[in-house]
């Protein structure tokens, strides 16, 4: 079956706030995608998917063993994706995880390992790639119409603290960095075509001694191109 005609059964694991955001998106229409089903450890965010209409799994099990699911969508904690996703792909689905995928490239790459061996596809929800902001600046920049640009600022402020509640612990992958961090760490790669030269970056605590509830980073690219991104809260 060609994979542009093909219906594609999903299971959401982690039905939070990003798990029902993706919820959302999915019932708003996306052709060939049909949401099978939700799971969760938590037993409110299952009875909440109930309610909804949507078929409950009663564990991680059993979504696995579903023949019917051909994609797993991890939306958990972040410290819970490693896990996830190789279990996912070791049971021949495809896997969409949400970002910061690992906490550790260590782990990434053997997430990338576990699915060229399995010939599963994995990919990482980086959504703000498509944010008209970020879009319009690198046409500016693409285009040229600027000139030769020689420094780039990315800002994200916020006014009540760390948002949610586990981003507020280490164990749980929590901090600023892992959270809004990874979003314009990744426009900016994705904008600037070179390789970075150097990097510094200076973490606050203002608010949390645990885990970082901001920063300032800056990017130097190998042409002197210097990036400077920076999220308070």
């Amino acid at each position: 079956t060609d994979v542009r005609e093909k219906q594609w059964n999903e299971v959401i694991v982690g039905f939070g706030g990003m798990g029902n955001w993706h919820r959302e998106l999915i019932e708003g229409g996306i052709d060939h995608l049909h949401l099978k089903g939700i799971y969760d450890i938590a037993e409110g965010p299952r009875e909440k998917a109930g309610a909804m209409g949507y078929s409950v799994y009663e564990s991680l099990e059993a979504v696995l063993a579903d023949p019917e699911v051909d994609i797993i969508l991890c939306s958990t904690p972040n410290d819970c994706h490693k896990e996830i996703v190789l279990r996912a792909l070791r049971a021949g689905k495809h896997v969409i995880a949400e970002k910061p995928v690992a906490l550790c490239s260590a782990d990434l790459q053997e997430m990338i390992q576990t699915a060229n061996e399995t010939g599963r596809l994995f990919t990482v929800h980086q959504n703000r790639r498509w944010d008209e902001d970020f879009l319009t600046i690198k046409k500016i920049y693409d285009d040229g119409m600027l000139g030769e640009v020689f420094n780039i600022e990315s800002r994200v402020h916020g006014s009540r603290g760390i948002p949610g509640d586990w981003r507020k612990e280490k164990a749980h992958g929590g901090g600023m960095m892992l959270d809004w961090g990874v979003h314009i760490i990744d426009q900016a790669l994705q904008m600037i075509p070179e390789k970075v030269k150097s990097v510094y970056c200076t973490l606050t605590h203002v608010t949390n001694e645990e885990v970082d509830d901001g920063f300032t980073l800056v990017l130097t690219f190998e042409s002197g191109l210097r990036y400077l991104l920076e999220v308070g809260t």
